[in-house]
C-alpha cells in the first residue's frame, strides 16, 4: 500500500511517500501551503497513494491549538474529496529532531525540511501499524 506523509505549515507543507510494501519512506517535495490542496490531491491520483498521514502539531501540554485545526481541515477536506482514510499521527518536535541532526542549518531554512519532517512522521505511523500487525497477528 502506498501512503503520503504531509506536514502542515502555514507557508509551506512537505511531502514524503512510501513504497507499496511500506519498508521505505523518503522526501517527495515541499509545496505552497497556499496551493496545498490542489497539489495534493494532484500528487495522490499520479501516484496511486491508498493511504494519508497527517502530522498533527500538538502543543507541549498535549492540547489541540491552531496549527492543528488546519491540518485536521486539510486531512478532513482531502478524506471527503478523495475518499481516501486520513490517518493522524502526533508530529511533536519532529521539525527540531531534523534540524538537530543537521546542525549546520539555519533556522530561517527551517521550511526547507518540511520534507524531511513529513518523512519521520510517516516513518513513525507505519512503524506503529508494523508493530500492531505483528502484535495482531501474534494473538491468533
Amino acid at each position: 500500500m502506498r501512503w503520503l506523509g504531509i506536514d502542515t505549515g502555514t507557508v509551506h507543507v512537505g511531502l514524503a511517500i512510501s513504497n507499496i510494501e511500506e519498508s521505505i519512506v523518503v522526501p517527495l517535495e515541499i509545496i505552497p501551503a497556499n496551493v496545498a490542496f490542489p497539489a495534493i490531491r494532484a500528487i495522490v491520483l499520479r501516484e496511486n497513494i491508498q493511504g494519508i498521514v497527517v502530522g498533527l502539531p500538538l502543543l507541549p501540554s498535549g492540547d489541540e491549538g491552531h496549527s492543528v485545526k488546519i491540518a485536521r481541515k486539510l486531512g478532513s477536506k482531502l478524506e471527503v474529496d478523495l475518499g481516501i482514510t486520513v490517518y493522524y499521527e502526533d508530529e511533536t518536535l519532529t521539525t527540531e529532531e531534523v534540524l538537530s541532526h543537521r546542525s549546520n542549518i539555519q533556522k530561517n531554512n527551517r521550511h526547507r525540511h518540511d520534507d524531511l519532517a513529513a518523512t519521520l512522521i510517516l516513518n513513525q505511523f507505519l512503524q506503529k501499524r508494523k508493530i500492531d500487525k505483528i502484535d495482531t497477528d501474534a494473538e491468533i
